[in-house]
């Protein structure tokens, strides 16, 4: 097999667990942000969709802890040197496990407090956004760590600096990138969480119209904004790749996530639009692989130019 198919086979691999880890991250603002002065007509709907959803953030965390382990395991075992570097006393290991247990803690009491803080639902809300928060530090963290590997790959307690990366690095474009997509995906995921559980949890058909369109709202504005993120990602990039020998790569890497991300927008609007977007399950599906399509296009074209 040619490899550069075997390459993009393996980021679209990579991105399976890297989609959940992201959706985890945002799954929780998603919810938190439902429980502050809801209109009456929707107060239970609004929270049952929070229940759900801080549920999925803790599974969909889980499975992408176990698939990012088992990377990290395999890494370890075919690369010492990347290993030495990640699992570095106390840089970067310590600062990362911490923001990655923090965040956690916090989806787990989340989810666990929904009926004790019932009638604290501005506390409550504040403990779902600091969970999106350190689970959003945690990424900001390994971008700016990733970066200062890219550059030197020298020990990370050699250089303090890299906690702040320079206002012109190309690592803030990247998180700019990622909190949308984090949001977009989280909703996109959303989507088939409730499918699925529209027969195990029957909270009748009204409340699955409502919670289908507003999960594909989020995910719908939040790709809109990768997608600003992801132009400006282009623009700073291109005149340094297109004398590149990577050149194709990169622009056909770009142009594959906004196909899928542009395609993914079209069928979330059409679930919005519908009446009855239960009847639109195949668009809900077909519009989250498309979003998991997108992430792998973004991550073969920037792990090509930045690391490749």
């Amino acid at each position: 097999m040619n490899e550069h198919y075997l390459f993009a086979a393996f980021t679209a691999l990579v991105c399976l667990p890297l989609s959940l880890a992201l959706a985890a991250a945002g799954l929780p603002v998603t919810s938190a942000v439902l429980l502050v002065n809801p209109p009456k007509r929707v107060k239970v709907f609004r929270d049952k969709y929070g229940q759900q959803t801080a549920t999925l953030c803790l599974l969909a965390g889980l499975v992408a802890a176990v698939g990012i382990g088992a990377g990290a395991a395999l890494v370890q075992k075919g690369f010492p040197a990347v290993a030495s570097f990640w699992l570095g006393w106390p840089l970067p290991v310590m600062p990362l496990a911490a923001a990655l247990v923090l965040a956690a803690g916090l989806a787990l009491v989340f989810r666990a407090a929904w009926q004790a803080l019932k009638d604290k639902r501005l506390a409550h809300a504040v403990i779902g956004c600091a969970s999106t928060a350190a689970a959003w530090g945690f990424g900001y963290m390994f971008l700016a760590f990733l970066r200062h590997f890219v550059l030197s790959a020298a020990e990370p307690g050699a250089d303090p600096s890299f906690f702040l990366p320079p206002l012109e690095s190309s690592s803030w474009l990247l998180l700019g990138l990622s909190l949308p997509l984090s949001l977009a995906l989280a909703g996109a995921y959303s989507t088939l969480y409730l499918i699925y559980r529209r027969d195990k949890d029957d909270f009748g058909r009204d409340y699955y119209n409502f919670a289908l369109k507003l999960a594909s709202k989020w995910a719908l504005f939040s790709t809109f904004a990768a997608l600003a993120a992801l132009a400006g990602i282009f623009a700073r990039i291109w005149p340094l790749v297109r004398d590149l020998p990577v050149r194709p790569f990169f622009f056909w890497g770009e142009g594959v996530a906004l196909v899928c991300l542009l395609m993914a927008c079209t069928l979330w609007g059409l679930v919005i639009r519908n009446q009855n977007p239960l009847r639109l399950k195949l668009h809900c599906v077909a519009a989250c692989l498309l979003a998991v399509a997108g992430l792998s296009g973004l991550m073969y074209a920037n792990v090509k130019f930045f690391i490749g």
